[in-house]
């Protein structure tokens, strides 16, 4: 026998690439040499030949067959689990297979299951499709899950079912948030009336520039605790995933309520054109938003002491809100940009590019926003806030 008359014989008996040959592709291959060879007895070898492999194929028939049913048998045997509200891990060690997975015939063990499906409550397609869903555990051609995809399944078979009694004592839970909520923006909105009032009566300036210390940390606690809650468009934007607030809901006019800015301290207001016989009166933001124009415009007041004149600061600019991640916690951020262009006051019109009183409103973080109320902080100091109510 050549090499090339074995290697022909090799490729003819079904060559797929492996070096190694099952039972049929050897049968083709001993077939194939005994040709090449003239036996007297021939055709009693191809006789013995095929009986040996139809019994070999008969065999293996028998041994899958009893395989099966003694996995049958011993499923059979299995009690079905009957307890209800198991927490998923759990049910999931009562139901596992030796291999500690699950399938299609743990599954039929699972007794609350089974009564939901005969019940009518789950069709058996339902529950095919929550399958189907679930990633398998590797290596069983899709027809096992492990403890986490079991555990999955479980979850979303629950999701299918809310009790309406769970749904009626969410209410009260539901309204009692409502009134913390409420409570806590009027005992802020409070809180900055009261500072209002105290610095008018000292003769201090308006929007907390010259509150003390005490009242700034008090102020910063409030801010805290509103901000973390669901109300607040800032968290319900993060919540769902998307993590960025609509530009559309900062448009608008804005009155600024409350400052702890240390630039406006120095400066006495935004512009840094207050001061002497004039003081700060207040501060407007009106935000314009379009398909093409994103405009920004701040109306300051100064207004007039001791026989000083009173007149507006009028501050131009453009905006855009941007997601950046957060210097201090590393998450993303809604962000606004402001870009100062000109600054008008009486018959003056001056470039805002290095107007340096304007710092601290040009990066902004975006971390409280509701109907008619928006939190803003510094970007490089955080305890640095701006309190807007909407006009």
């Amino acid at each position: 026998l050549g090499e090339d008359e074995f290697k022909s014989l090799w490729e003819s008996s079904g060559d797929d690439g492996d070096d190694n040959m099952d039972l049929e592709r050897f049968l083709k291959f001993n077939n194939a040499l005994d040709d090449l060879f003239v036996f007297d007895e021939d055709e009693e070898v191809d006789d013995e030949v095929d009986e040996i492999s139809s019994d070999m194929v008969e065999e293996e028939e028998e041994e899958t067959e009893e395989e099966e049913e003694d996995v049958e048998v011993q499923q059979q045997q299995l009690p079905v689990i009957t307890e209800t509200d198991l927490p998923p891990a759990v049910l999931f060690s009562q139901l596992a297979n030796e291999n500690y997975l699950v399938g299609e015939a743990e599954l039929k063990r699972w007794g609350e299951l089974q009564d939901m499906i005969s019940q009518g409550d789950l069709s058996q397609e339902e529950l095919d499709v929550l399958v189907g869903r679930v990633e398998k555990a590797p290596g069983t051609d899709g027809m096992y899950v492990n403890e986490e995809g079991f555990c999955k399944l479980a979850e979303a078979i629950d999701d299918l079912f809310e009790d309406v009694d769970d749904k009626a004592s969410d209410e009260p839970e539901q309204q009692q948030q409502d009134e913390d909520f409420r409570e806590l923006k009027v005992e802020l909105l409070e809180l900055l009336e009261d500072i209002d009032k105290i610095g008018e009566e000292e003769g201090r300036l308006l929007c907390g520039l010259d509150c003390n210390e005490l009242e700034q940390e008090r102020v910063l606690e409030v801010v805290g605790e509103i901000e973390r809650e669901t109300y607040n468009k800032v968290v319900a934007a993060s919540n769902t995933g998307g993590g960025a607030v609509s530009k559309d809901e900062l448009l608008g006019e804005w009155e600024l309520l409350y400052s702890s800015s240390s630039t406006m301290k120095y400066n006495e207001g935004l512009s840094g054109l207050a001061g002497g016989l004039t003081r700060f009166g207040g501060l407007k933001q009106k935000i314009i938003g379009t398909k093409y124009l994103s405009d920004v415009e701040y109306t300051e007041q100064v207004v007039g002491k001791l026989g000083g004149k009173s007149y507006e600061v009028k501050i131009t600019g453009d905006w855009e809100m941007k997601t950046e991640l957060s210097l201090f916690t590393g998450k993303p951020a809604n962000v606004m940009s402001v870009t100062p262009d000109n600054v008008v006051y009486g018959p003056r019109r001056d470039k805002a590019d290095h107007w340096k009183s304007l710092g601290p409103m040009n990066m902004l973080l975006l971390s409280y926003i509701d109907e008619d109320l928006r939190i803003m902080r510094g970007n490089t100091s955080t305890d640095t806030l701006f309190i807007w109510k909407r006009c």
